[in-house]
């Protein structure tokens, strides 16, 4: 390690001691309203009730991780039935998602401070570290690293955006996180390429495809909405899936454009958090649009009347897709990076998404070029796509199958992923 990357180590293991525990506030506080951490919150800071004198180690963060990860785990965990698993996750809506997985623990991850890390070590003493995606933290590669621990990622995916980032601190880049990373499992060659870019040898990186088009979503609640919906359908539903903040006052208004000119027009706005969901209430109160949060109608929906029905439960992702009969996908129209598009095209239902859509790059790009998600850049343009399929019923049953037929041609990546990290790491259950 250079002497400029041992002290910015030095100097990072420092801060992030001190701030830790503002950071484990901060996150309680920002928890408050969705399921809260609780008693369990000072796992954060690397205090655990319970240990293991080994196990493996999987890191996730948030429900989408958490969800694309769970074939995956749930897979090693019927491979090596022997082994103790233990799966961290950051939010407490991705634990929701894990616990659903047997034959594991699930901890909250520590933040990434070096003590709270060494605490996480010493108490589950993990031989091999399986990271998703990309979470790539110092103190998180640097301390494992050091404990003798594997350190693998998977699903991995590096946009361009985030390489140049790396690229521009080169040295610190490779010294704090390319060395430190034994395998990594990618979601494309593009993402393999930028991870060499960086520092990573070429020898350690291998192509899987992405976990993602092996979802396993809850069907029996989907096919629970389409018969709800049964009695309405002369209804036009458009459902807005994993909204950000700004993005659902686009949405309402052009809904309510549209509606002008087609009054059997309903809207299904589900925003990524409950933050979201207070904000679009207070917006649609100032436009004096009818509007019903879920929670406040009945179980089979027969009083969902209004224009606008607030997804505002956890958990029920398939339920408003089985509500919905064109779906765009929030965290696209303001530069969040966009969200999973391969759960509607599971349930064949056409896909909108705003411009910013690098975090599934590859799979809205495939997508877009076969014709079965369309991109709207401003409101202009997400008026004349939804008008487009209002006006053409036969082209958004053909969009919808065109998605479907993509998202189970990309399937496989588990088992590819599975046999990948095993040959790198030499797990032996």
């Amino acid at each position: 390690m250079s002497l400029k990357s041992r002290l910015f180590w030095w100097l990072y293991g420092i801060i992030t001691t001190i701030i830790a525990p503002l950071g484990m506030l901060f996150l309680m506080y920002k928890k408050r309203r969705d399921p809260p951490y609780g008693k369990r919150a000072c796992e954060l800071l690397g205090h655990y009730h319970i240990g293991f004198r080994n196990c493996i180690w999987f890191h996730t963060v948030s429900v989408g991780e958490a969800v694309a990860a769970r074939p995956l785990i749930n897979a090693f965990v019927r491979r090596h039935p022997k082994l103790s698993v233990v799966v961290t996750t950051t939010t407490t809506t991705g634990a929701r998602e894990i616990l659903k997985i047997e034959g594991i623990t699930h901890i909250f991850a520590p933040l990434d401070s070096p003590l709270a890390v060494k605490s996480f070590l010493k108490n589950f003493n993990p031989s091999a570290l399986f990271i998703m995606e990309t979470e790539l933290w110092p103190s998180l590669l640097n301390v494992t690293h050091a404990h003798g621990t594997k350190i693998c990622v998977i699903n991995a995916r590096m946009p361009e955006k985030t390489c140049h980032k790396y690229e521009a601190k080169g040295t610190l880049t490779r010294d704090l996180i390319a060395n430190n990373l034994d395998c990594v499992i990618c979601q494309t060659q593009h993402d393999a390429d930028r991870f060499a870019r960086i520092g990573v040898a070429k020898e350690k990186l291998f192509v899987s495809g992405s976990l993602k088009y092996d979802l396993s979503p809850n069907e029996p609640l989907y096919r629970q909405a389409r018969a709800l919906r049964m009695p309405h359908q002369e209804a036009f539903v458009i459902g807005a899936i994993s909204t950000h903040d700004g993005e659902e006052t686009l949405i309402i208004e052009t809904f309510f454009s549209l509606k002008e000119s087609f009054p059997n027009l309903r809207l299904v706005l589900v925003p990524r958090h409950q933050t979201g969901v207070a904000k679009a209430e207070i917006f649609l109160q100032d436009i004096q649009g009818s509007y019903a949060l879920k929670t406040n109608l009945s179980p089979d929906l027969h009083d969902f009347t209004q224009d606008v029905m607030l997804g505002n439960t956890m958990g029920e992702i398939e339920l408003y897709l089985g509500l919905s009969d064109i779906v765009i996908m929030g965290g696209s129209f303001i530069d969040i990076g966009g969200h999973n598009p391969l759960e509607p095209a599971y349930f064949s239902i056409p896909i909108i998404t705003g411009p910013y859509y690098y975090n599934f790059e590859e799979q809205f790009d495939t997508l877009i070029e076969n014709g079965a998600a369309f991109v709207a850049n401003d409101h202009r343009r997400l008026f004349s796509v939804i008008k487009m399929f209002l006006d053409d019923r036969e082209l958004m049953i053909a969009t919808g199958m065109r998605a479907f037929d993509i998202q189970q041609s990309g399937r496989g990546a588990t088992k590819k992923t599975l046999n990948i990290m095993e040959s790198c790491l030499r797990v032996n259950s």
